[in-house]
């Protein structure tokens, strides 16, 4: 039964189409509708939308784990 099982999800996964999947995010999304065909800052615009994706939850990570960092900080000042 158990190899049943694999073998169902083995079948599922090559027959399922991967391109449903692949939506893209919605910054890039918006800023590939904006831009015109002459605009040559597609990539540009990607790449900080990307950035923006990428930093925001480190910025509050950091917000959220402060107190944690700063003690972590100090007991390797204290031990150095």
């Amino acid at each position: 039964m158990k190899q049943l099982y694999k073998l169902i999800l083995f079948v599922t996964f090559i027959i399922y189409r991967t391109d449903i999947l692949s939506q893209g995010c919605s910054t890039c999304r918006a800023q590939i509708i904006n831009s015109s065909k002459d605009d040559f800052t597609i990539g540009n615009g990607l790449n900080i939308g990307i950035l923006f994706l990428m930093t925001i939850p480190y910025i509050v990570l950091f917000f959220l784990f402060k107190k944690q960092l700063y003690n972590f900080y100090k007991t390797l000042k204290s031990k150095s």
